[in-house]
Order: structure tokens, then C-alpha cells, then sequence
């Protein structure tokens, strides 16, 4: 039986790194049904695979699922660091879903839960602070976006991730384009391009590039209006 689980999770793997991920979602689902202790390490291990290719799918609710239940093993077991974690990703799930008050409370619970066990976890704190910018702003409030995008800066750059530093350059640009400073944001989008490009980051690099040309194009355009 273990070594039908192992054949059927090295699949699933393999699966997902093709980007085959409906296969790898099934070939995980079928190792858990063959699995018959929820509560062993390995079990969570394969739920935990199974979200993402939920959550890159675009299946949602199926990716809650699998979230609550890591959560609830977490708070159970006492792991802070996975509570953390799983907390700050059902934030983002409910980001996903649309819920966004949902979301921005799940923010707030998971930033008085880091504060108080891992203040010095800047990496963490600049991802929540930062999560919590972009929901502000999808709930059209620039002025607590910001407050929160300033505080994400602060500790990306205590943290000295520059990738976490580039997510909250691109953050910071996305208030500016808000409140119509397309200038201020071009150049935030430029400058997290630059780092994504210096990590290799190609999929977060070309997304910036387009917002990049967008802005450029809609900058052509009202120079040709006011020209009329």
C-alpha cells in the first residue's frame, strides 16, 4: 500500500511540474483515499499538494477545503509557523473568492497572531501588511492602502528579500495607478520588474511588463488627444 502512495505521489508530482495539473489534483486525491490516518505527516503533506493544484486551477472552494483542514491540524498540533501560514493563505482564498471583508478580517487575525509570535519575522509581516494594501484597495480605500503598503515596505526591506521587496514595489505601484499617479507608478512597476528579472521571476516580470505598456499606451493616447 505505501509503495502505491509513494508511485502515485511521485506521478502527481510529475503531474504538476508538466503543468498537467488535473492529472496531478487526481492522482493526489487517489493516494489519500488509499491512506487511512488523516491525523499522519504524510497525509497533510499530500492535502497541502493537493491545494495548489486546486488553487492553479482556479478551484477555490476546492482549495478552502484543503486550507481549513491544514489550519485546524495546525491550531490541534500547535505549529505557530504552519498556523501562520495557512491563516495567511485562507486570507488569500477568500481574496480569490471575492469575499474581501472576509479576507481583510483573516488579514487582521493573522497580523495580531505574528505580532505576537513572530515580530521578527519580516518576511511575514511585509506579506500580510502587503495583502492587506491590496484588499484595501479592491475595496476602493487608497488612504489604509497606503498606510499598509508603507508598512509592507518597511519590513520587505528590514527583511532584505529583494523578491518580497519587488511584490511590494509592484503593491506600491498599484496605489499610485489608483489614485491616478500613472508616473509614480510606471516607475514602481519598473523597478519591480528589474528585480523579478534579476531572479529569474519571468512570469512576474512579464506581467509587470504589460502593465508597463499599458501605461505607455494610455500616456500615447492622451498625448494624441491633447494634440487634437
Amino acid at each position: 500500500m505505501e509503495k502505491l502512495v509513494q508511485e502515485l505521489v511521485d506521478a502527481a508530482k510529475l503531474a504538476f511540474d508538466a503543468n498537467d495539473f488535473e492529472l496531478a489534483e487526481k492522482k493526489y486525491v487517489d493516494a489519500l483515499y488509499l491512506m487511512d490516518n488523516p491525523e499522519a505527516e504524510e497525509y497533510q503533506t499530500i492535502v497541502s499538494e493537493l491545494e495548489k493544484c486546486y488553487t492553479v486551477q482556479e478551484n477555490y472552494d476546492g482549495a478552502k477545503e484543503c486550507l481549513e483542514e491544514l489550519y485546524w491540524h495546525a491550531r490541534k498540533d500547535k505549529n505557530l509557523k504552519k498556523e501562520a501560514e495557512y491563516l495567511h493563505k485562507l486570507a488569500v482564498n477568500a481574496r480569490q473568492t471575492e469575499e474581501y471583508d472576509l479576507a481583510a478580517i483573516m488579514c487582521e487575525e493573522e497580523l495580531a497572531f505574528r505580532m505576537t509570535h513572530f515580530p521578527d519575522d519580516y518576511i511575514g509581516l511585509a506579506e500580510t501588511y502587503h495583502e492587506a494594501a491590496m484588499l484595501s484597495l479592491l475595496q476602493r480605500n487608497p488612504i489604509k492602502g497606503k498606510v499598509y503598503i508603507d508598512k509592507a515596505k518597511h519590513y520587505a526591506e528590514k527583511s532584505g528579500d529583494s523578491i518580497v521587496i519587488a511584490g511590494v514595489l509592484r503593491g506600491l505601484g498599484d496605489y499610485h495607478f489608483t489614485i491616478n499617479e500613472l508616473e509614480k507608478a510606471r516607475g514602481l512597476y519598473l523597478d519591480s520588474h528589474y528585480l523579478y528579472k534579476l531572479h529569474r521571476n519571468h512570469e512576474a516580470a512579464d506581467e509587470l511588463l504589460k502593465r508597463i505598456r499599458c501605461l505607455d499606451d494610455r500616456g500615447q493616447h492622451k498625448n494624441n488627444e491633447q494634440k487634437k
